[in-house]
């Protein structure tokens, strides 16, 4: 049976002994996570099969709704089966006082639901189970040529940044302005980052330039995964290539180790060619919708 629970009602240290039992025991479902990235999230708990859903949620105008948190792909659900069924039981069990969500699972599709919709999203993955050289050598041709630049400008990207370094170095980038993040986003950003620093989960990189900070990313390790949070470059950093070289440092740096680079993204054409040219593979996600906001303000949200 699949209960609602409340933030004051969570077990937080079962929640995650249950994530690890999962088939995908994500990052983004882990309480120190959600704590950071949604505060005071509520959850949907299968007491019979030990699968869950966290709800991150917030109210407005008297109306509470669920959103996706900046930084995370997607909020499971995470339990000992995968797939549309699972998830298909937890969005039928979600409780009737949320109105409006706009959530991301982690499956490729979904049964019809009333009052639900769904579009496929695509997130890009690359297994560094090979030496460096034969990873290298799967690049693409553009990559290749791009690489080669950036070395002849004598480009190099370091390991050990700290998380505020590299939230200042990504403030700097075009980037940074065009995801038109909000306060709350930016502050998440901050608490998330933080918080995979502290627990050593966290991997800072940079690339410094002779006008300052070129390129950055911050990247979480976890399980056999190596999730890429957020990287971006300054102008000049583009122009040096900064990010190919950071990735590729990247790929070097973990290549023979088996980890499952999770790029976190590649709905923007420009950035699946960006990770599918490190030789990325595409795996499909879903964006769901559901809308049971009174006819007056219905039309107002997608």
């Amino acid at each position: 049976m699949i209960t609602f629970l409340e933030h004051r009602q969570i077990d937080q240290a079962a929640w995650d002994r249950r994530l690890e039992a999962s088939v995908q025991p994500s990052w983004y479902g882990r309480s120190t996570v959600l704590n950071a990235a949604a505060p005071g999230w509520s959850a949907l708990v299968d007491g019979d099969t030990g699968a869950q859903m966290p709800l991150p949620g917030r109210r407005r105008y008297g109306i509470h709704y669920l959103f996706q948190p900046f930084l995370l792909q997607h909020i499971g659900p995470f339990g000992p089966v995968g797939g549309p069924a699972p998830a298909a039981q937890f969005l039928r069990a979600l409780p009737r006082h949320f109105h409006y969500a706009d959530i991301q699972l982690q499956v490729a599709e979904l049964p019809q639901l009333p009052h639900w919709r769904t579009e496929q999203r695509q997130n890009h993955v690359l297994r560094l189970d090979q030496p460096a050289e034969t990873l290298r050598a799967a690049y693409g041709t553009n990559h290749k040529r791009n690489l080669r630049k950036a070395a002849q400008l004598g480009v190099e990207a370091a390991s050990g940044a700290g998380s505020g370094e590299v939230i200042a170095a990504l403030a700097l980038s075009d980037q940074f302005r065009r995801w038109g993040l909000r306060r709350a986003d930016i502050a998440a950003m901050h608490r998330v980052l933080q918080a995979s620093e502290l627990n050593g989960t966290g991997l800072g990189y940079i690339v410094h330039s002779a006008q300052g900070p070129a390129a950055a990313a911050w990247f979480v390790r976890h399980g056999g995964s190596l999730l890429f949070l957020k990287g971006a470059a300054t102008a000049a950093g583009r122009d040096l290539r900064a990010m190919y070289a950071l990735i590729d440092h990247v790929v070097e740096q973990h290549a023979g180790s088996g980890l499952l680079l999770d790029f976190a993204g590649g709905n923007d054409p420009g950035l699946a060619r960006f990770y599918t040219g490190f030789g990325a593979q595409r795996v499909l996600y879903l964006r769901a919708l559901m809308n049971r906001l009174p006819p007056v303000v219905r039309l107002l949200k997608p």
